[in-house]
């Protein structure tokens, strides 16, 4: 019995020291067959986008302030039609950078709100824009 133990304990150091240093196998490419289906249509393939803007301007009018928002030069005057766009943008690519550019009088509650849109929207990285002579070097 104590020979049959040995072998077992052998069989397991031997399994558990082969599987160290594997691939896990839901990283590994699968290759799939073409098949016999030909389609005619053209797939709507999406143009990658390089980078969202978002600026951030406060807008001294003399009955009001407000600010204006501006994505990839398309101004917003309804903070709703601006979130629904970021939410869409990020559905699309999740992993295109949002950069944030705050001008020097808007409100720091307008600021987190539409950090924490973007974020809550699901953009992998949101960035702040910084003019030179603010950056210190």
């Amino acid at each position: 019995m104590t020979p049959m133990i040995d072998v077992v304990f052998l069989l397991l150091i031997f399994f558990v020291c082969a599987s160290i240093g594997q691939i896990p196998e839901s990283l590994l490419p699968t290759p799939l067959s073409s098949g016999s289906i030909d389609s005619t249509e053209q797939a709507d393939i999406p143009k990658p986008l390089g980078e969202v803007w978002v600026k951030l301007r406060r807008v001294d009018a003399p009955e009001e302030s407000f600010t204006r928002a501006e994505v990839n030069q398309e101004l917003y005057a309804d903070w709703s039609q601006l979130r629904a766009t970021l939410r869409e943008l990020a559905s699309v690519a999740p992993e295109i950078p949002v950069i944030l550019d705050i001008g020097p009088a808007v409100p720091v509650g307008d600021l987190v709100d539409i950090y924490d849109t973007c974020r809550a929207a699901g953009f992998d990285s949101v960035k702040f824009a910084a003019s030179p002579e603010n950056v210190a070097g």
